[in-house]
């Protein structure tokens, strides 16, 4: 396990008032904070010195426990509504004071600690929701405040795509959010420092030559099978629940559509709108959130199975029913599927997709009669009969037609 930290530029999103409003919130909680930081230190420093730097005297652990969020020195301080401050400070006091001694404060080499005014302001790792809009990277925090991460905020393009990619973990659940902190740096720019529990993963011993293929199909999403052994072969999600959903979402847009047309002006149109443009960012988030979810369930099929290499076909929009194309971005999936593979060192190929269909795996025999419905393949010459998306993944992993 490895732990790191990310610094995040935020702002608030809201109207003016909303965003005035969630920046007081968080300067006012940060000086509650300061208030409760130093109040605590100073039962432990006074302690300490009255019990005669004796940190086993009764004084020093009575006061010591007595730090719990219920200690009356809390009083009267406005913390931020929802943030556990109590908690955190007296964690962190403790810890501190615990610090300062091992690094020479017995031996008078330095100091207590004095907490300054802008002290980052801590925040518990579950208060932090990351979720996608659109392209967009949101977090949801307290007092129903919402945070979009300044992408563009790094100056190297390079690390601006690795905190891409190290956000699609924390959204994908395989990192995991500590206790963290927001401050204001010098510009006034609201910074959050995330802090990530990273899991370690020993680098893969891939078997050579051993390639994962992936057909993209209708009635499963991804139908996947290796080159080396036909058997281990897997199909993931299902287009049925995709287009369930998506198609609801759309009789919902299309219902609010209807409904501002009949709306002449003023506040109701206004807000039939905004609920129109909430329903078209929430739909479009929810299929970049499944593509995230297959794209990971591809690669991680490649890491069980020790693959290589991973093959893909060169999608066109041929080959695809138009109500298909517009509910589901394939693009978008091989392009998820291709930075997840790169980070853990698979090598993803893209190969020419003519005939994978009604070629037959077996005798290599093409004919478009093979395939004789959507889920039915049987080989006009040899008779062989397999799943057609078995088939046409097994062709995809063996296929040496690679296309740049």
């Amino acid at each position: 396990i490895m732990i790191t930290v990310r610094k995040l530029k935020l702002t608030v999103i809201g109207t003016d008032e909303e965003r005035k409003q969630g920046y007081k919130f968080i300067r006012d909680s940060q000086y509650a904070q300061y208030q409760g930081l130093n109040l605590a230190m100073g039962i432990l420093s006074s302690a300490y010195l009255e019990s005669n730097r004796d940190i086993k005297s009764d004084t020093f652990k009575n006061a010591q426990k007595s730090l719990t969020n219920s200690n009356p020195l809390f009083e009267g301080i406005a913390f931020g509504t929802g943030i556990d401050t109590k908690s955190s400070i007296t964690q962190r006091v403790k810890k501190d004071f615990k610090t300062s001694l091992k690094n020479g404060l017995a031996k008078g080499e330095r100091t207590i600690t004095n907490y300054k005014r802008n002290y980052p302001l801590m925040t518990r790792g579950r208060d932090l929701k990351f979720m996608y809009e659109g392209d967009d990277i949101l977090i949801k925090w307290v007092n129903k405040i919402i945070f979009k991460v300044v992408l563009g905020a790094t100056k190297r393009k390079e690390n601006s795509i690795e905190l891409q990619h190290t956000l699609h973990k924390v959204i994908d659940k395989e990192y995991k959010v500590m206790q963290s902190s927001l401050c204001f740096d010098k510009n006034n720019n609201l910074i959050l420092n995330l802090t990530l529990d990273i899991p370690y993963t020993p680098k893969k011993n891939f078997v050579e030559g051993r390639v994962l293929g992936v057909d993209l199909g209708i009635k499963y999403p991804a139908y996947v099978c290796l080159n080396d052994d036909t058997y281990k072969r897997e199909h993931l999600g299902s287009i049925n629940d995709f287009m369930k959903v998506r198609e609801q979402m759309q009789q919902r847009a299309r219902n609010l559509q209807q409904a501002l047309k009949l709306t002449k002006g003023g506040k109701g149109r206004t807000k039939k709108t905004q609920a129109l443009n909430r329903l078209k960012d929430k739909e479009r988030n929810w299929a970049k959130t499944y593509n995230h979810q297959l794209s990971k369930k591809i690669v991680d099929f490649a890491i069980k199975h020790q693959c290589e290499f991973i093959n893909m076909e060169k999608l066109t929009k041929d080959g695809f029913g138009d109500k298909l194309l517009r509910n589901w971005s394939y693009y978008e999936l091989q392009n998820m599927v291709e930075y997840k593979a790169e980070r853990v060192g698979i090598t993803v190929r893209y190969i020419d997709p003519a005939y994978t269909s009604q070629t037959c795996c077996i005798c290599g025999h093409i004919d478009k009669d093979n395939r004789q419905t959507q889920e039915k393949f049987k080989c006009t010459e040899c008779g062989f009969e397999l799943n057609a998306d078995h088939n046409a993944s097994i062709n995809i992993a063996r296929s040496e037609k690679f296309i740049k």
